[in-house]
């Protein structure tokens, strides 16, 4: 008798198989961010979770003095993730989606701005132009998280930690009176400020040559994290 109770209480502690959440990590990390995640229980201890919305890069860039900046006239950004999660019995008394996962994933951000600005070459003269930014990066990894819920209905989703191998792509398309040189000098000058944006990326991608046609594109470590309320249903 004690054994069925056992059963039928882990059965109502699964009985809500779906999770609607919203990403609260994402408003700190980004200057302007509205992330949603829905999370599906497959198995008894496995579940397919997918994230995504609308997200900015920061748009402060820190460039040289011989460039001036103007407002963005344009800013837009997305991300899409997809993790499927296995929670661990060793580890969890409580079936899936309460406690300790693993999940191999995978992720997309992409960014997009345009901005004018006034470039002063070796010359002293100055030039004007407009500037397109497309920032992209592809991860795949595997993560840890932790799952809390609470009173059967309320969750906090929390991955710890998402190491991954990621595809960087920098891309500034420039229009203007200028030549292939200033082109080429100030793509680079953009490309590091929007590197410099991210966690130790400007070092590891320091000695990466860009293109003639102003992009960077190269491999290197990547890293997931973050942190979501949600509600079962």
């Amino acid at each position: 008798m004690a054994q069925e109770e056992k059963v039928v209480e882990k059965a109502k502690r699964n009985d809500y198989k779906n999770v609607a959440k919203f990403n609260v990590s994402s408003q700190i990390l980004y200057n302007n961010a509205l992330l949603f995640g829905f999370e599906r229980v497959i198995k008894p201890r496995q579940s397919l979770n997918i994230s995504g919305g609308y997200i900015e890069f920061p748009i402060s860039l820190k460039v040289p003095e011989s460039m001036s900046l103007r407002e963005q006239r344009k800013k837009s950004g997305y991300n899409i993730a997809l993790d499927w999660r296995f929670y661990l019995a060793s580890e969890n008394k409580d079936l899936a989606p309460h406690g300790v996962y693993l999940a191999p994933f995978l992720s997309i951000h992409h960014f997009e701005s345009d901005r004018d600005f006034t470039y002063t070459d070796s010359t002293g003269a100055m030039k004007n132009g407009t500037m397109n930014n497309r920032i992209s990066f592809f991860t795949i990894g595997g993560q840890l998280g932790y799952q809390f819920v609470i009173k059967r209905r309320f969750v906090v989703d929390a991955v710890l930690f998402g190491p991954g191998v990621t595809n960087y792509k920098f891309n500034v398309k420039l229009n203007g009176n200028l030549n292939e040189i200033d082109k080429g000098t100030i793509a680079g000058k953009v490309i590091e400020a929007l590197r410099e944006k991210l966690p130790l990326l400007d070092e590891i991608a320091e000695n990466k040559e860009v293109s003639g046609s102003g992009v960077q594109t190269f491999w290197s470590v990547g890293f997931r994290y973050s942190i979501s309320i949600g509600y079962r249903f």
